[in-house]
């Protein structure tokens, strides 16, 4: 797409099947994505076979529409080395686009086919324009931005950059930042970042503070986040000039893909809105609509609390409950909608719910009708006479509770007549021009645009008609007419037919058939003609092997030095301390480590803690945020001012703005380095060493590390996992009633506060300068067991991550694990040892998790 010729931005819908496809294209979509065979991020989806993609980017191309393909999430060593040849059969579908979020894969996809475009997946982090201007580099032509952003943000990432910019508008929202989550593989084992996320989120939780339960809010769900509907903020997309408009719902209905795509499509072509293309948008499948970030943040309206499954639309609450019906006073929403309300339907579902009891109850619709109640005025809200068959029991319905619209059978069939009815299909007006002189041959012409046209002549000498006259070129036209028209069962519809045919001519009806079925297909071969792609898989496998050389000669970064036959075992290990108070720096004094990470909350300074760690001999670094969004570069200026002997860098963005300051740079594992071809990337931008993303297990870390240089890859022996890092602030939705900063009062600073889990475990929330929330898990992970293995495999740098310990824990621990790493007490006596001091227990966490989840189509 060419972004400074585009007058509106792309309307892009999601598909999980074929009808959903249809769903799509009939109804407005400029694009569609879908799931590479065995490779996206919707485990769950149905996976497509090769010939299925094929069928599938050849409809949407005939009617106009772009096909991207999506194979966003990590992939581990072994499976990009056996990458390539998928990787050429798949891109000689010729997809529009594949949309991409490991780094590696898209080094891979670039050099088996370097024209192939690709789109950054938002599993990627990028919140600003250093950052997306970092991957422009590696080759991306588009940049999927986070959910996070608010639209004056969005604004001020499209000023400063030239690659295109796709927004979500509407569907589910997640609750963390997109691949920074590892929620649902520490809670169930499932990874988000592999396409399995389990929605951990979505589950009860129980909040403690300062250790006692707390009860006074009523976010038992206090992480599942309503849905985003981006309808009210269209205008202001469109005159930031943000390309593409993006739907998520892969796992969700061809009908409720069709309603999306008709209302988004409406706006788009600024036909105003009414109750009516709302009402299945709530209908089909909402747990509460929302603008989500793009007003910024609001923290008490993104997140409901009380429910975290579909709800539908609010129809109002119950005023009376009598036998076999229920009475309840109607939303204002549809009280004042007149002529265009929704009332529902026989046969609809509907949920009636008190939350604060938890009390759910559903049943089907017998009959509505709207009413008053004895001696109403004028102007008193309108009242809904619910009825119901007799298998459902209304004692069980109380005044007051919440009444929803969940379900109607009757607007899923009108959603669905929309990609199955013929009649109702969206086609492409095309031209026609039938031509010919008597003794010579018949031709048709047809276009749809002056680029698409084509031509075919029927194996027919034109002869004249038995019976000339009037009467006959008039049939002979009717006739054209008729047989010409003929397109039902094709993407077009016919516009406007000339005839320029020699008067008194004849033509059988099943040459004029014959003719339009040769046009139609010529047509459709013009319309899916596509460029030479002309992908290698021996040029992506020179690409890794030349990777895997480049690593071996010590030459994957700027100049770091070969390993030259050293035995890594003995070599000294270089041990970083990560503390995230002042407190606890003091503990580290005359301890066997090397360097100290400062990672402080808001309104603590650097400078003191710089000077102290320094004067105890440790070098000091400073960690940057986790996320860099516009606007919040002070941070950054503040390392580049007090100049640590190294920086952590957690995002791409503060890669960007560090890389050329002359300050060490080493990367997290939120970078999300899973291959050798990441990190031979991610290195190449002035990091001088790496930790891997939290997705690989052992077998896949040593994967890696047979394939890259062990002493260029950093590994936390001990910490408290991160489950997800989020923009949304769990302690002022919980704790109070501010919408956002400093509303709140800063409420995380004053207390201590504790998740209970389903399982019956807690983990401690935690928040960063920016108010954003990180939830680790209550019991702390060790790699202890790996340590030999990792020295073997040259593993030179280890960290230790704190988090809310005194200084007495902090030294113990700290002591604990160098005097293992020093070989001076075994493995086996530090983990039990380690052990002994967490109040949870200790972890070994996902790296030894060798399982992997097979049901995925389930």
């Amino acid at each position: 797409m060419n972004s400074s010729a585009q007058t509106s931005p792309e309307l892009l819908l999601p598909v999980g099947t074929r009808e959903m496809l249809e769903a799509a294209v009939n109804n407005g979509a400029d694009a569609v994505y879908f799931g590479v065979p065995h490779w996206n991020a919707r485990g769950r989806t149905e996976d497509f076979t090769f010939d299925d993609v094929r069928d599938m980017i050849r409809y949407a191309r005939i009617h106009g529409v772009r096909t991207f393909l999506a194979m966003n999430v990590l992939v581990f060593e072994r499976e990009l080395q056996e990458l390539p040849e998928f990787l050429e059969k798949i891109i000689s579908l010729e997809p529009d686009a594949f949309i991409i979020q490991d780094i590696g894969l898209a080094r891979l996809i670039r050099a088996i086919c370097p024209n192939q475009e690709i789109h950054a997946s938002t599993q990627m982090t990028l919140a600003s324009a250093e950052g997306v201007n970092l991957v422009k580099s590696i080759g991306f032509n588009r940049a999927v931005l986070a959910r996070e952003l608010s639209v004056k943000e969005i604004a001020a990432i499209k000023a400063a950059t030239d690659l295109e910019l796709e927004v979500f508008i509407h569907g589910a929202l997640c609750v963390s930042y997109s691949g920074q989550c590892l929620t649902s593989e520490n809670f169930g084992g499932r990874s988000a970042n592999r396409g399995q996320c389990a929605q951990s989120c979505r589950l009860p939780y129980r909040i403690f503070v300062d250790g006692k339960e707390y009860r006074d809010t009523d976010a038992q769900y206090l992480f599942s986040t309503r849905d985003l509907c981006a309808l009210p903020k269209l205008p202001e997309l469109e005159e930031i000039g943000v390309n593409s408009l993006k739907v998520e719902g892969r796992l969700k209905s061809p009908e409720y893909v069709a309603a999306v795509s008709r209302a988004y499509r409406k706006a788009l072509n600024r036909i105003p809105l009414d109750a009516k293309d709302m009402e299945p948008l709530e209908v089909l499948f909402s747990r509460g609509l929302t603008t989500g970030w793009l007003d910024g943040d609001n923290h008490q309206e993104l997140v409901n609390g009380t429910f975290s499954n579909h709800h539908g639309m609010v129809l109002g609450q119950v005023v009376k409950a009598d036998r076999g019906q229920i009475i309840i006073g109607l939303d204002s929403a549809i009280s004042d909608a007149g002529e265009k309300a929704c009332y529902p339907q026989p046969g609809d579902g509907i949920l009636f719910e008190n939350a604060a009891l938890g009390v759910s109850i559903g049943s089907r619709l017998y009959a509505a009708q709207v009413t008053h109640l004895p001696h109403a005025k004028r102007g008193d809200p309108k009242l809904l006479k619910l009825e119901f068959g007799r298998e459902f029991d209304t004692r069980q319905i109380a005044v007051g509770m919440q009444v929803y619209r969940n379900d109607s059978p009757a607007l899923e069939r009108e959603l669905r007549k929309t990609f199955t009815d013929r009649e109702l299909l969206a086609r492409l007006p095309v031209h026609m021009t039938l031509s010919g002189k008597i003794g010579g041959p018949l031709k048709l012409s047809v276009y749809d645009t002056p680029k698409n046209a084509v031509e075919v002549e029927a194996d027919f000498t034109l002869e004249e008609a038995r019976n000339k006259g009037n009467d006959a070129d008039k049939a002979l036209r009717e006739l054209a007419q008729k047989e010409l028209s003929g397109l039902s069962a094709t993407a077009y519809q016919l516009k406007h037919l000339d005839i320029q045919v020699d008067r008194g001519a004849f033509i059988p009806g099943k040459i004029l058939r014959t003719l339009r079925q040769a046009a139609i297909e010529k047509l459709d071969e013009k319309r899916t003609e596509w460029k030479v792609l002309n992908p290698s898989a021996e040029a992506g496998k020179k690409f890794l092997n030349k990777t895997r050389d480049k690593f071996k000669s010590g030459a994957a970064s700027s100049g770091a030095p070969a390993a030259s036959g050293t035995t890594f075992a003995t070599k000294r290990p270089i041990i970083s301390v990560l503390v995230r108070n002042p407190d606890q720096i003091a503990a580290l004094e005359g301890l066997a480590i090397d360097r100290v990470i400062m990672d402080f909350d808001w309104g603590v300074k650097y400078d003191e803690s710089l000077q102290q760690i320094r004067d105890l001999g440790f070098a000091a670094g400073i960690a940057t945020l986790r996320i860099h969004k516009p606007g919040e570069s002070h941070y950054i200026k503040n390392i580049l001012r007090l100049c640590p002997d190294f920086a952590l860098v957690r995002n791409l963005g503060a890669l960007s703005i560090l890389k050329e300051s002359g300050i060490p740079l080493t990367g997290d594992y939120s970078l999300n380095a899973a291959n050798s071809a990441s990190y031979d990337w991610l290195l190449s931008q002035g990091l001088t060493t790496l930790h891997p993303s939290w997705d690989l297990n052992s077998t896949q870390l040593f994967d890696l590390l047979e394939n890259i240089d062990g002493e260029r890859l950093e590994l936390t022996l001990h910490q408290y996992m991160p489950a997800f890092h989020s923009e949304y602030c769990a302690f002022a939705r919980a704790l109070t009633t501010g919408r956002r900063f400093p509303e709140c009062g800063k409420i995380c600073t004053k207390h201590k506060v504790e998740i209970l889990d389903h399982k019956g475990e807690r983990h401690f929330l935690q928040s960063d300068a920016e108010c954003r929330n990180t939830l680790f898990v209550g019991k702390p992970q060790s790699a202890l067991k790996l340590l030999p293995r990792l020295r073997t495999a040259g593993v030179n740098h280890f960290r230790l991550e704190m988090l809310t310990e005194d200084a007495e824990t902090v030294r113990r621990k700290v002591l604990i694990y160098t005097q293992a790493i020093q070989g001076k007490i075994s493995i086996e006596d530090a983990i039990r040892e380690a052990g002994i001091q967490e109040k949870y227990g200790l972890s070994e966490g996902q790296l030894f998790n060798e399982s992997t989840w097979q049901d995925r189509k389930k």
